[in-house]
């Protein structure tokens, strides 16, 4: 009879394990998140995108300097159908060495956020998360969630 139980025992124990969530307590999947981060919160692991409908595209362009004493992420606007409405967006880079860092691209006062706009926040050496939150109508939509690993660029 102990056998028994020591055998149900281990095979919990071995399901809970196994259980999502269980397994990785801090890879949530990602969620709308008040202030416009949604889901950059010092995670490194990319979560979904969620792309704004088409009548309010936004398009852009994510590279990296691949300089090892200056090893900067770039984030551009590149225009889209939603350019006239767009507020502003929102780029968080996570960084392998833990620090969390956000710069933004504003309407201006007198205008609309123009192509070729960017931000420019300094990377690492490593693999870095490199997130981008565009605000269209009010409303926030995750458009880039990615890893950046500096070791893949030529």
């Amino acid at each position: 009879m102990a056998r028994k139980h020591a055998a149900v025992l281990i095979l919990t124990l071995f399901a809970l394990a196994l259980w999502p969530g269980c397994a990785a307590p801090g890879s949530s999947g990602g969620g709308q998140a008040q202030g416009g981060t949604q889901g950059s919160g010092g995670e490194i692991y990319p979560g979904p995108v969620v792309m704004p409908p088409d009548m309010y595209g936004t398009e852009i362009q994510e590279s990296r300097n691949h300089n090892p004493i200056h090893p900067d992420i770039t984030v551009a606007y590149r225009g889209g159908k939603g350019q006239y409405i767009l507020k502003r967006i929102l780029v968080t880079v996570v960084r392998s060495d833990g620090q969390v860092i956000s710069k933004s691209i504003d309407q201006p006062a007198s205008g609309q956020i123009s192509v070729g706009d960017s931000v420019t926040i300094q990377g690492t050496t490593g693999v870095d998360r490199v997130v981008a939150v565009a605000t269209i109508l009010g409303k926030d939509y995750k458009i880039l969630d990615m890893l950046d690993d500096y070791n893949s660029h030529p």
